[in-house]
């Protein structure tokens, strides 16, 4: 599902279900392969990556058929750009709050290679495109889709006006994404995901968001945090982005050498990394 095929799926409310990649080993590739998933996620936010091989890990998952999702640092068009030419499908964008950031990155995402005062002029409503400029830039854009990070007060507020910004084929913004650290910490209540505040917060975002039609979900970008990515789901969510190889081999291990104690009549290790992403 890759491209044009996990915008439509993103459009027509299917879940779709993926995990954050942060090993660059080679290795790692048929291991997530054998997963089954739809997307993987590599963020660029906080992740050291080396460009060169994140464009390659992209292009290899993307010929696999997995979606590559890619978050870029800041709200900034020409990051998005960046990343769509370093072979991402769908860009994801953290900590949005501005309605003329969000229109910024539709331009970018959407509208390629249109920029500067013509592409402001078009996303205004100044000027219309030409039917065969609307139809190649339709084709040149046909794989790409844009995802938003839903964290703060004032991201939440807007959360409406960044869900009706159009682009040429329906909706500028193709799905959100929580980020509950971020989005906890902003509301004062960091870390507590598991409260009925907070819950009922994030609950609210994702359901106001799909009953807009756009696709919703979170990342669960911590350890032990599949019933958060459960209950998400439960109430909506559709973008199941879970959790991430390191947390995921840090849970294994974890298991694994405490039953190896176990068995051996020592003490369990229960101390987890406070880390999240």
């Amino acid at each position: 599902m890759v491209g044009q095929d996990f915008r439509h799926a993103l459009r027509a409310g299917n879940r779709v279900y993926g995990t954050l990649i942060t090993s660059t080993s080679p290795k790692m590739f048929d291991s997530v392969l054998s997963l089954g998933l739809d997307f993987v996620f590599f963020c660029a936010e906080h992740v050291a990556y080396n460009p060169e091989t994140l464009s390659w890990m992209c292009r290899a998952f993307k010929a696999a058929g997995i979606n590559p999702v890619v978050r870029i640092l800041e709200p900034s068009p020409f990051l998005a750009t960046q990343a769509l030419d370093a072979g991402a499908c769908s860009v994801l964008v953290p900590y949005v709050e501005e309605v003329e950031d969000v229109l910024a990155l539709v331009g970018a995402v959407k509208y390629r290679p249109l920029k500067g005062k013509k592409l402001q002029r078009i996303l205004h409503g100044d000027e219309t495109l030409s039917a065969e400029m609307q139809a190649y830039v339709l084709s040149h854009n046909r794989h790409n889709s844009l995802l938003i990070n839903i964290e703060s007060p004032e991201g939440v507020k807007n959360l409406d006006a960044f869900l009706s910004i159009p682009s040429l084929d329906g909706p500028g913004v193709d799905g959100i994404v929580l980020g509950p650290h971020d989005l906890s910490t902003s509301h004062e209540m960091p870390e507590k995901y598991v409260s009925k505040e907070f819950l009922a917060l994030s609950r609210g975002i994702i359901q106001r968001t799909r009953a807009q039609g756009i696709a919703a979900g979170g990342h669960t970008g911590f350890r032990n945090s599949v019933e958060l990515s459960m209950d998400w789901a439960q109430h909506g969510a559709n973008i199941i982005l879970h959790c991430s190889d390191m947390f995921f081999s840090a849970d294994k291990a974890q298991q694994d050498f405490n039953r190896i104690k176990n068995s051996l009549g020592q003490s369990e290790n229960t101390s987890t990394s406070q880390e999240s992403i």
